[in-house]
């Protein structure tokens, strides 16, 4: 009888042992949540704008230009000649885009020097230029619209 009075315990201390050993342990961090929010974008403003105007349409390879240009004309210390090269795309660009940016930039150069009010008549010209052509765009909508709705008419024979 003593052989099974002693396996008893034993059998017990083994099936325990791990149970001891695994609250022992340190703890593992908890499972990430599976939805979790996406992470914001700390990014500062202008390039998120950035980003915006180059995702853009067919004048995105001169914005990505004007975006190159710019850095390496300030990593030169040479900003004062960026309102000649803003001012040259306003003069050969039909886009708009691309004339919002130009027109953004050139105010920014602007105001730096702490000449507010030319910043300023710089943006409201972009903004009547913007008003200008979107009322263009809503006009052309619209006539386009009065044409689709024409009744058709059988052609003659």
């Amino acid at each position: 009888m003593a052989p099974r009075i002693l396996l008893a315990p034993a059998l017990a201390l083994l099936l325990a042992s791990p149970l001891a050993m695994s609250q022992d342990a340190p703890s593992a961090p908890p499972a990430p949540q599976a939805h979790t929010l996406p992470a914001p974008d700390h990014a500062p403003m202008r390039h998120r704008m950035h980003r915006m105007f180059m995702e853009r349409g067919p004048g995105s390879g001169a914005l990505s230009d004007l975006h190159a240009l710019e850095h390496l004309y300030r990593k030169a210390g040479r900003e004062k000649e960026l309102a000649g090269i803003y001012n040259e795309v306003l003069s050969k660009s039909q886009d708009p885009h691309l004339r919002t940016y130009a027109y953004h930039r050139l105010a920014r150069l602007q105001a730096e020097p702490a000449n507010v009010d030319q910043a300023i008549a710089t943006l409201r010209k972009s903004l009547s230029e913007n008003l200008a052509n979107e009322a263009k765009m809503r006009a052309d909508r619209e006539r386009m619209r009065a044409q689709w709705q024409q009744p058709k008419t059988p052609a003659a024979r």
